[in-house]
């Protein structure tokens, strides 16, 4: 009987105090609510003065960067968009409606600034409806929720370990300076005008927050002699490199170390044809993986894909060099090696020098200097002989035995002119694959020395 006393009396209280409190509160804001919409128009400027402007304080709260397509240049952003401004019209003295110091509306219902992003690109663009918190003083919050995407031209000759600079314009769209004056919220306002955009609010798997800056700007149109003014937001994002590291960084150090070895086998060697044809093909898939992973439709090319370009062709030159020395060097088709070749090629000391060769020596030991010259000497001593070979021979016997001498004379002499016209040939493209080789790491080199000299700028 004790606690159910104590109950009724509760509940008492509860219907004699705290309800009619409720109530109270309740036909206060619904009093405060039509009062504030008597006679309001949302589309008139809430200017004390007519030459006075409205000013509106801005902060971006970014939430997620949603995509960089490359291919269309276009950055999606997902951002909480703050606006501030003060309206006389909604401003009211709170012991008339029962204490109430704040109250929300429906956006549509009142005047906001017609804040829209001047650099939007085509695409699903989503905004939020939000309620404005309106306080007994007139100020107005506003935080709609916006998923937008705008232009961004982008660089991509450091992929995968580029670093891309995005903007995000907003303006008034139909008010001028003189109309709307924009401004920056809140603590963020310092005297360099530049309100810095908070890294910890950033959630996102491939691209990471390096700084956000937002500053005011104004410009003046042909159309109009007015300046309009616009609260620029640049984002500074890096690619996150971990899933590129494996697909794309490894398999091109990879390619790196196993291309030189190329230029180091003989032209004449089979396996380097099937070396060359493996590299080719390995060079093949690491592109077909770019082209899955990223998209290269693009005016600027990566370093990386250029590396790969390079190398697929002094690949493909080199196998192309060693099918032609070995086809001319071999078989019916054998030729000498052109004086002017032979000249540059086997007897210039100075480019063999360079190209950490040494001098050239065939298989007698012969110095390139003399050129095709043991042909010719070996054919000149064999055509010396001939008249001793002819007075010699007597009789048919003699004869028989003259014939066979020169004929093994000129197979011997056939025979070594072959096997040095061979290793003219083997040489000149050893020659040719140093030349590869130096490129190939001359290409190395300018590439790393133009990425550093980008990453450091």
């Amino acid at each position: 009987m004790h606690i159910n006393g104590k109950a009724a009396a509760l509940f008492t209280i509860f219907f004699v105090v705290v309800n009619p409190l409720k109530e109270d509160i309740f036909e206060s804001e619904h009093r405060l609510q039509n009062a504030l919409m008597t006679n309001y128009s949302s589309t008139v400027r809430p200017a004390t003065e007519l030459d006075k402007p409205v000013h509106v304080q801005l902060m971006l709260d970014l939430m997620r960067i949603d995509e960089l397509d490359a291919t269309k240049e276009t950055m999606t952003t997902t951002f909480m968009l703050t606006q501030t401004w003060k309206d006389p019209r909604l401003a009211w003295n709170t012991s008339h409606y029962g204490g109430v110091k704040s109250i929300r509306l429906k956006e549509s219902s009142i005047w906001r600034p017609d804040i829209e992003v001047a650099n939007q690109a085509p695409g699903l663009s989503l905004t939020s409806e939000a309620l404005p918190l309106i306080s007994y003083d007139g100020t107005v919050i506003y935080v709609p929720y916006k998923t937008v995407p705008t232009y961004c031209a982008m660089d991509l000759t450091l992929f995968p370990y580029d670093t891309q600079k995005c903007i995000i314009k907003l303006t008034p769209w139909t008010h001028n300076a003189l109309e709307i004056d924009l401004g920056l919220f809140g603590h963020y306002l310092n005297t360099t005008d530049q309100m810095k955009i908070p890294r910890e609010s950033l959630s996102d798997l491939q691209w990471e927050l390096l700084e956000g800056t937002a500053t005011l700007s104004s410009k003046k149109f042909d159309c109009c002699p007015e300046k309009y003014s616009f609260f620029e937001v640049s984002l500074q994002m890096s690619r996150n490199t971990n899933f590129y590291r494996y697909v794309v960084t490894w398999p091109s150090v990879v390619a790196c170390f196993l291309v030189p070895f190329l230029f180091a086998l003989p032209s004449h060697s089979s396996q380097k044809i099937t070396y060359g044809l493996a590299l080719m093909i390995f060079e093949s898939i690491i592109i077909l993986t770019f082209a899955e992973t990223n998209s290269f439709d693009h005016k600027t090319v990566p370093n990386i894909a250029i590396f790969h370009l390079i190398t697929l062709i002094l690949t493909s030159t080199s196998l192309l060099l060693s099918i032609f020395i070995v086809s001319i060097s071999c078989g019916d088709m054998r030729k000498h090696v052109p004086a002017w070749l032979q000249r540059l090629a086997l007897t210039d000391s100075c480019l063999r020098t360079v190209l950490c060769l040494g001098q050239y020596r065939d298989s007698k030991g012969y110095s390139s200097g003399r050129g095709g010259g043991f042909l010719l000497e070996e054919t000149h001593e064999t055509h010396h002989h001939e008249p001793e070979l002819r007075t010699i021979s007597e009789n048919e016997v003699t004869r028989d035995v003259s014939e066979s001498l020169r004929a093994i004379a000129e197979k011997m002499s056939s025979d070594e002119s072959r096997i040095k016209v061979t290793q003219d040939w083997r040489e000149v493209g050893r020659l040719l694959d140093r030349v590869l080789f130096f490129l190939c790491i001359l290409t190395v080199l300018v590439l790393l020395i133009w990425s550093a000299r980008l990453w450091s700028g």
